[in-house]
């Protein structure tokens, strides 16, 4: 409105000037006056109508006189009427309506529409002629505004005003103010990285220098003139700033200077290009103490605002993964301490001597095993996933009977089935290759994952794997083949379907606490299955049950045998007897470094059993001596041990020119430590715990051993069709609960021992707490959960469990409800029935 303001006064001053020159040259006579000659030639036209009438006048009707008259008025159309009047007052003659138009002038005097010339007889007056024109203005005050002069003067300055205010508009539009600011000011603000504006006091840019037109998208030149709020800012929620609300608008009201303020401005219509500018305004000092413009700073902190927002994702992905951590590393110490507190509890009675017999002793060593085996799962899956994070993940391209495998996970997973009454089922709706190439053990890792998964959240039903192949199309990529695992468990949320396959991650945080695990099982699962050229999904349908589909690529299939569903059913049909092999070494020494006692030990029986001579060393340096003194055929050396590691005597062995085999005992199964071994000069390696069976059969390889014979461990018989539940309980009944150890012909006793001195124990924990006894009751809990599990009787673990965690937490009414839970649980149990000792073959 200034800018309008300003243009609207210079133009009125300008067409003023214009009206002022012409009112001069109008005085001076420069300019001509239309109503003066006007005036003139009426007065001519009456003084020749006057002489005509003095001429023409008779007294025979002056009939001449009067077509003269009438010939005058028609050839004048300003000439409304003439008429001739005697002196007395007579009308003797008229042309047009003159007695109407005609009224008498005061004092007859002659104005510029009626003009009175007189008539001569002789020397006496005889008459006047009347002349009525039109008036040459209207007879009030709005008259002078249609006088000539007044009309020229007043279109002459409103045309001017028209064209000076459009013409003004143009100009100071073209006009640059940054021309006042001297040449170099402008190249050394051109140089600045910040954007500047220079603003006047109207809040119009002044200057903008390089690097604001830069970063805004416009030119100097089309910037120059326009007020700062020309350009679309925005706040933070991208809502339009109002003018009056600027940092600049403020400095220029109050003189104060503007710091940090945060203006954003968004270049395209679409709002995809939005810059981000921290505004510093300083005002420059004027006359009378007000501002005469503003400096206005634009800092782009763009990048620095997308850095931050990047940046808080990142703590927001870190915060989460630290929680996943977290539970994970709470469920980790949960699932490594209870294998850890069977294997110390174990061992200290062992080493307190509190076995009575020969069958506890096997009782407490077969506990042992069995949490050792349980924590080395733990670890392995610990390692398969940090080895498949890093990219290092190898898989085998080997025949594989697909099919054998899977018995072999159904077997191996059957006693769980049967354990908790649920059903293990396979299903061959087609034909299948005999054999593919894939990596067996692999294959075996993801489907036992896989079938243990649908175990642990199946109650009742069945647990059924489906195997079918998928033939890619030559374009397409290779045949895949595929294995449906489906039970009918607990089922999974549609929006968990996903988070499952990530790392530390179950569905629910319930789930943890109700079922156990690591959250590790599926995400490997998953990893492996891509690495074998497949994948692993589900499906789920909440409270019916769920479908993993793993795929792995089979190679090429041409001239594969292929197999009816007959012939794969018939094949499931197998006595499989698991059998160690037995070998005869030729007389040898081996030297076993180790600097712990146990260690030495267990390699000690183990060797001296199967016929060789064992010298023993605490470390590298006495290692280092005990072979300089000879005799010494292999070394079994271990890699951290005090005053002389692995690595250290092994390249002394080797600078000192020995050259028998050295095999280190390693616990790091990380890929890529086989170069480490290499380089140290050991002959190979074996990892801890120790593969007694691998151990063996490598230092027949080293010593020149041979297998004599096998030995049996125990016989599995495959199922003779799909692995059936037992059978129904009567109506009204629940499920009995079984050991998995039932049918074992050493172990049965053990059950069997446990279903007895149940109620006992369970009377017991009625006992304390009806006194409140809550440390007993935690420690004959704690009891329940760990001897449950060693014997077979898994469905009691995580019940006690809990009664554990209440008896902790001095929760009666929780510790109420377990009690009742566990006395119904004990009247299920179907206690094994007694059988003779089975000696070992």
């Amino acid at each position: 409105m200034k800018g309008l303001s300003t243009r609207f006064h210079l133009a009125l001053g300008l067409s003023s000037l214009v009206a002022s020159v012409l009112l001069v040259s109008l005085y001076y006579g420069l300019v001509p006056d239309r109503d003066a000659a006007l005036r003139s030639g009426r007065m001519a036209l009456a003084e020749a109508v006057a002489i005509s009438a003095t001429e023409l006048l008779d007294d025979d009707g002056n009939e001449r006189l009067a077509h003269v008259l009438n010939f005058i008025a028609r050839r004048n159309p300003e000439l409304q009427s003439v008429g001739v009047r005697r002196h007395g007052g007579e009308l003797l003659l008229q042309a047009g309506a003159h007695a109407q138009h005609w009224h008498a002038p005061a004092g007859g005097i002659s104005t510029d529409s009626q003009l009175v010339v007189p008539i001569q007889a002789g020397a006496q007056r005889w008459g006047h002629v009347e002349l009525r024109f039109t008036p040459l203005r209207p007879p009030d005050w709005w008259g002078v505004f249609t006088l000539a002069p007044v009309k020229l003067i007043a279109a002459v300055a409103l045309t001017c005003f028209v064209l000076f205010f459009f013409y003004l508009r143009r100009m100071l539009r073209h006009l640059d103010p940054s021309k006042v600011i001297p040449g170099r000011v402008r190249t050394a603000f051109d140089t600045l990285a910040d954007g500047l504006l220079v603003l006047d006091p109207r809040g119009q840019i002044v200057l903008a220098n390089k690097a604001f037109v830069d970063k805004v998208g416009r030119s100097a030149e089309e910037l120059t003139g326009q007020a700062a709020t020309v350009l679309p800012w925005t706040n933070s929620a991208q809502a339009r700033i109002h003018p009056a609300d600027t940092p600049w608008a403020a400095c220029l009201a109050d003189g104060a200077p503007r710091h940090n303020f945060m203006l954003y401005l968004t270049l395209d219509a679409h709002g995809e290009q939005r810059r981000s500018f921290m505004v510093n305004c300083s005002p420059v000092p004027g006359a009378g103490g007000k501002p005469a413009g503003v400096l206005v700073s634009f800092d782009d902190v763009t990048e620095l605002e997308e850095k931050e927002i990047e940046l808080r994702l990142a703590r927001d992905e870190a915060e989460a993964a630290n929680r996943a951590k977290s539970d994970f590393l709470a469920n980790m110490s949960h699932e490594i301490r209870t294998p850890m507190n069977a294997i110390l509890g174990f061992t200290e009675l062992l080493r307190r001597g509190y076995q009575q017999s020969a069958q506890d002793t096997q009782r407490y060593l077969a506990s042992i095993h069995g949490s050792g085996q349980h924590l080395l799962e733990l670890i392995n899956d610990i390692l398969d996933l940090s080895k498949v994070e890093a990219g290092r993940l190898d898989v085998e391209r080997i025949p594989c009977a697909v099919h054998e495998v899977v018995f072999e996970v159904l077997r191996v997973m059957n006693v769980k089935a049967l354990e908790k009454g649920v059903a293990l089922n396979v299903q061959f709706p087609e034909s299948l290759p005999a054999s593919v190439l894939t990596d067996p053990s692999r294959l075996r890792q993801v489907l036992t994952n896989l079938v243990g998964n649908a175990l642990k959240f199946t109650r009742q039903g069945e647990v059924t794997l489906r195997l079918s192949m998928n033939v890619q199309q030559a374009d397409a990529g290779p045949p895949r083949m595929q294995v449906d695992v489906m039970d009918t468990g607990i089922g999974i949320v549609p929006d968990k379907l996903d988070a499952i396959f990530e790392p530390f991650v179950q569905a629910e945080s319930s789930t943890t606490r109700q079922y156990g695990g690591t959250g590790l099982g599926l995400a490997i699962s998953r990893r492996i299955a891509r690495a074998l050229g497949g994948d692993v999904t589900a499906s789920s349908t909440p409270g019916r049950g769920s479908t993993f589909h793993a795929s792995f690529e089979t190679g090429s299939l041409a001239g594969a045998a292929w197999l009816n569903p007959v012939e794969l059913q018939a094949a499931q049909a197998q006595v499989v007897q698991e059998e160690v092999a037995q070998w005869a070494f030729p007389a040898a020494t081996v030297l076993v470094v180790d600097d712990g006692a146990e260690n030495r030990e267990l390699v000690r029986l183990v060797l001296e059993a199967a016929g060789l001579q064992v010298r023993q060393a605490e470390n590298g340096a006495l290692a280092l001596d005990a072979v300089a003194a000879g005799g010494v055929d292999l070394v079994l050396m271990d890699l951290q041990m005090p005053v002389m590691d692995g690595f250290t005597a092994t390249r002394a062995l080797r600078d000192r020119g020995v050259t028998i085999p050295v095999l280190a005992l390693t616990a790091n199964a990380m890929q890529g430590f086989e170069r480490e071994i290499d380089a140290a000069g050991f002959s190979g390696f074996l990892t801890k715990p120790v593969d007694i069976d691998g151990m063996l059969a490598e230092l027949a390889r080293r010593l020149g051993g041979q297998q004599v014979g096998v030995r049996a461990l125990g016989v599995a018989v495959g199922p003779q069709a799909p692995v059936a539940a037992a059978p129904a309980p009567a109506a009204g009944q629940r499920e009995p609960i079984r050991s998995r150890l039932a049918q074992h012909p050493r172990l049965a006793k053990v059950a069997r021992s446990f279903a007895l001195q149940l109620p006992a124990k369970l009377q017991a924990m009625g006992q304390a707490l009806a006194r409140q006894d809550l440390d007993e009751l935690s420690q004959l809990a704690h009891w329940l959960k760990g001897a449950g599990g060693t014997v077979g009787f898994d469905a009691f673990f995580e019940p006690a469990r809990e009664f554990e965690r209440h008896a902790k937490e001095a929760d009666l009414p929780a510790l109420q409800i377990g009690l009742k839970q566990l006395q119904e649980m004990a009247d299920r149990i179907e206690v094994p029935a007694a059988a003779p000792a089975v000696a070992e073959a």
